[in-house]
């Protein structure tokens, strides 16, 4: 996907149109129209990662078949103005969880250089600074993919702790010490990235982690 596409896609939609379904609509919540809205199952559930890195991770939306049509197009269709109301929804977990206090700095699970350029974008990025600028916390970049890896869905457990080792880095450790961190991702699927992200984030001496992703289909 080349840059220019990126671009329009961040600046298709207008007011009073649904982001998610493109019809126009009067009746528009956080940018999602009324039957759109009825097919989200929002739940702000926790994930148990049984995880010494990650202090509490949760997910906003239960990953069913209209979620997994979502994800597709925000992450692989080019819909990347997808970000805004998909980050408000998931602010509404970070309030239902009451973090906002918490939390010192927001990241987000990168994405390789080679993955990014070919999508024109990394969507947990997209996530993790509009949510920041809800917020007004900061947002840091300093964490960053070292090595192309396999996609983790089609591994072994083994396999996938394996496909991730030592391929995450901090550039700026004086940025995360002592910090409490949200991190950010759209969806958690079998928690090996969030749980190898975290582990990264720990040793470079952050306080505390917390997961927040905008769907998961681990098993409860």
């Amino acid at each position: 996907m080349s840059l220019i596409k990126a671009l329009n896609g961040l600046l298709f939609p207008t007011r009073n149109l649904c982001y998610l379904c493109g019809e126009r609509a009067y009746n528009l919540r956080d940018h999602i129209c009324r039957d759109c809205y009825n097919f989200l199952d929002i739940v702000h559930r926790e994930v148990d990662l049984n995880s010494p890195y990650i202090h509490r991770a949760y997910y906003t939306l239960v990953y069913n078949r209209y979620m997994r049509e979502v994800i597709a197009d925000y992450k692989f269709n080019g819909k990347s103005y997808l970000y805004k109301p998909l980050a408000l929804l998931m602010l509404k977990t970070i309030e239902e969880k009451a973090l906002i206090d918490e939390i010192d700095i927001i990241m987000y699970i990168p994405a390789h250089r080679r993955k990014e350029a070919k999508r024109g974008y990394n969507q947990a990025e997209l996530l993790a600074s509009y949510i920041g600028k809800l917020l007004d916390k900061e947002v840091s970049h300093s964490l960053i993919k070292t090595r192309y890896t396999r996609d983790q869905g089609k591994l072994s457990r083994l396999e996938r702790m394996n496909n991730l080792k030592d391929s995450f880095k901090i550039r700026a450790r004086e940025e995360i010490r002592g910090k409490t961190i949200l991190l950010v991702d759209d969806i958690i699927t079998t928690g090996t990235t969030i749980e190898e992200v975290g582990k990264i984030l720990i040793k470079n001496q952050a306080r505390k982690v917390y997961g927040l992703a905008l769907t998961s289909s681990k098993s409860l």
